[in-house]
């Protein structure tokens, strides 16, 4: 046994012992931002329109402009993150923004929405939207720089996809026991503000242990540029040096939009089924008063879409107002479909940042570019759209979540091909060269 054969033997054999205790230690770092993102796509335009009675075109041009500062901090800090390689510092600066922000968003109830009143929850959300948008990239980033090969990519990356869905389980059962505590009130509104502000706080408490346990974790040093791939990934460098894509910079690089297409409809098929589901229960209630890694990733993508047009098209259909089964059905299906599509786009982009050996923070950035931009922008346009007074369109949520989702679900399976297309030509250069 050679010298670099011994230390790839007791590597392996501390990796043993601390790759599973690294891996919860990377899932608990995002846990913060899950829990604010599940407060914030889910409640707040319920909290904004309901609990402050606020207009809806209003509450969506807050929610927009959130999602606007969110896009427009994400490629800056990305750059940020790949120039300092600080990649923990910044998430701890991330975190400070995002408890102050989310913080200011709840702690007030206005009784007229005045200028001075818009403008103290534009700085919130300013603040909680940048302080977001830099624990995310600098979550994300990490991946590249602890994984050692695909399926530890594919790892963390399902590790932090698992943490999200408790995530948005554990706001789900924080609200519900807050809210259920007045047994002898049904239905929610001004009056309720105080609970709203008792879950943002159990929100901040939980999220802040959760982050000071992922800092002890990943206490240590770890190389600070990404290292090569293993050698069940060489024809991926292989392709890579034939083609020269090494020396492009990636926005050249067509499979970085396929990607990013692809994520983007994933985030956005779960985006707005957590901001409408809420919106179209209510609705609904008010109704009844009157490579073999990258293949399998594809395949699974592929299924998550599918699944999500299905979907879509059953709710357009319609559901029974008699019982609630087909309405659990649903939100079990939106499940499937969001962590399948989810998980499978940032694998691929995981796999294009180890391929290219490329900094993670800019790819990450720009792939999360488009969801962000375009998420805001079209709950702006759905909120805008809103009939007044809401009860003289009864269905409204009801065809936003049908026509729009199905439309995302097929330019994510179009997306798909692309990709698919674009990777065969590749491999048949490969083979033939």
């Amino acid at each position: 046994m050679n010298g670099y054969e011994k230390n790839m033997f007791f590597e392996d054999r501390s990796n043993i012992f601390c790759l599973p205790f690294q891996k919860l230690s990377y899932g608990l770092g995002h846990i913060f931002n899950d829990l604010c993102a599940a407060m914030w796509f889910s409640y707040t335009l319920f909290y904004l329109q309901v609990v402050l009675d606020m207009e809806s075109t209003t509450a969506g041009m807050l929610l927009m402009i959130g999602q606007i500062v969110d896009s427009l901090a994400t490629p800056a800090v990305g750059y940020c993150i790949d120039y300092t390689k600080h990649r923990r510092l910044w998430h701890l600066g991330g975190t400070i923004a995002v408890t102050i922000g989310f913080s200011l968003i709840f702690s007030i109830k206005p009784d007229n929405f005045t200028l001075s009143i818009i403008l103290y929850y534009i700085t919130g959300i300013f603040l909680f939207q940048i302080g977001w948008a830099t624990v995310q990239i600098s979550h994300l980033s990490i991946i590249p720089e602890l994984s050692r090969s695909y399926k530890h990519s594919s790892d963390l990356t399902a590790i932090r996809y698992i943490a999200s869905v408790c995530c948005n389980i554990c706001v789900y059962s924080i609200t519900l026991m807050i809210l259920k505590n007045d047994e002898t009130k049904d239905s929610i509104g001004p009056n309720d503000f105080y609970k709203f502000k008792e879950i943002a706080v159990s929100i901040i408490f939980i999220g802040l242990l959760s982050s000071m346990l992922f800092y002890c974790g990943l206490l240590g040093k770890y190389d600070q540029e990404y290292e090569p791939l293993l050698r069940d990934e060489i024809v991926d460098i292989e392709m890579v040096e034939l083609h020269g894509m090494n020396q492009k910079h990636f926005f050249k690089q067509a499979i970085i939009y396929c990607v990013s297409i692809m994520y983007m409809c994933s985030r956005l098929l779960t985006t707005l089924n957590l901001i409408y589901i809420p919106l179209y229960i209510e609705e609904r209630g008010s109704l009844n008063d009157i490579g073999k890694d990258r293949i399998r990733q594809t395949i699974t993508y592929c299924f998550g879409s599918i699944i999500g047009l299905v979907t879509s098209i059953w709710i357009g259909v319609g559901l029974s107002t008699k019982t609630d089964l087909e309405l659990y059905s649903i939100a079990a299906l939106l499940g499937v479909t969001g962590s399948t599509t989810m998980v499978s786009s940032l694998c691929l982009t995981a796999n294009f940042v180890k391929t290219n050996g490329i900094g993670g923070g800019m790819v990450y950035s720009f792939v999360t570019f488009t969801d962000k931009l375009i998420s805001g922008s079209v709950v702006f346009i759905v909120q805008h759209l809103q009939c007044v007074p809401r009860n003289s369109c009864p269905y409204f949520y009801k065809h936003a979540l049908t026509f729009i989702c199905a439309s995302v679900s097929l330019i994510a399976i179009l997306a798909l091909i692309s990709l698919h297309i674009k990777n065969r030509r590749g491999m048949h250069l490969l083979t033939t060269s």
